[in-house]
């Protein structure tokens, strides 16, 4: 009898190797657009300088005794204005290229989300970006132009003259901006606390007395003066912001039920 020829057994799919291919190829094109983001960056570094020095000349046009004898920023090391430049490219172009990062990280998750989900992730991150953006004008338009000019005002009440380095202004300015970006993300900060069943519209509605009260403690945290008015200047949009998260909630809660 004659032995039966051997059949070559099915190839397995080769699912991780593909996936894995597919990241690569995905970290490549965001480096790519990382690179692109910050060389534009630092090919318009002047025009980001005087955006950023805005909010100091305007300040500083409120003291006239300090405005002839402060200038303008000063470096300290050969090297500070160069390196600086090269920090505010780095974030500009992180900022430039978040949707290709965000697109890149899309098409990498969404195969193995189902369509409801997809389109969950869809709206938080397209609602991340919008609530981040009104953080960060929020923060360039009403609190640093009011820290800046507390500090002045406290400098001259002790009869000191601030000399600011270039290095310690924009560190100030950029992390304001990125604390209060983040900050505006507390309405899908609620919604997924809800969304993951930790949470429920009821228990935040319960509870928006306590939750003003501590907006109120942060707001004196953060906020660059002591005044009432300042803290509430503050305070006020964080409010809305948590109310903003309740109506949200309600969305979540529907969704997951």
């Amino acid at each position: 009898m004659t032995a039966m020829p051997a059949t070559p057994l099915p190839d397995k799919p080769l699912y991780l190797v593909e996936h894995l291919r597919d990241l690569r190829s995905g970290i490549v094109r965001s480096l790519v657009a990382l690179a692109l983001g910050v060389a534009l960056a630092f090919w318009g570094s002047g025009t980001l300088f005087e955006l950023l020095l805005k909010p100091f000349q305007e300040a500083l046009a409120k003291f006239p005794e300090l405005a002839l004898r402060v200038p303008s920023l000063q470096t300290l090391a050969p090297v500070e204005a160069f390196m600086v430049n090269m920090k505010l490219a780095g974030v500009a172009g992180l900022v430039l290229a978040s949707p290709l990062l965000l697109r890149e990280i899309w098409t990498f998750v969404s195969p193995a989300l189902k369509a409801p989900e997809r389109m969950g992730l869809l709206i938080v991150l397209s609602f991340g970006l919008l609530f981040f953006g009104a953080g960060v004008a929020f923060g360039y338009k009403v609190i640093v132009p009011l820290a800046l000019e507390f500090l002045l005002r406290y400098n001259l009440d002790f009869h000191f003259l601030p000399q600011w380095t270039l290095q310690g202004y924009f560190g100030f300015v950029v992390n304001f901006l990125l604390i209060f970006g983040v900050i505006f993300e507390l309405p899908l900060v609620l919604a997924g606390l809800v969304a993951a069943g930790i949470a429920t519209p009821a228990f935040l509605i319960h509870k928006w007395r306590h939750a003003v009260i501590g907006i109120f403690i942060l707001a004196a945290v953060i906020a660059p003066s002591a005044d009432p008015v300042t803290q509430t200047l503050v305070a006020l949009p964080l409010v809305a912001l948590y109310g903003l998260g309740i109506l949200l909630s309600f969305i979540a809660y529907r969704k997951r039920t």
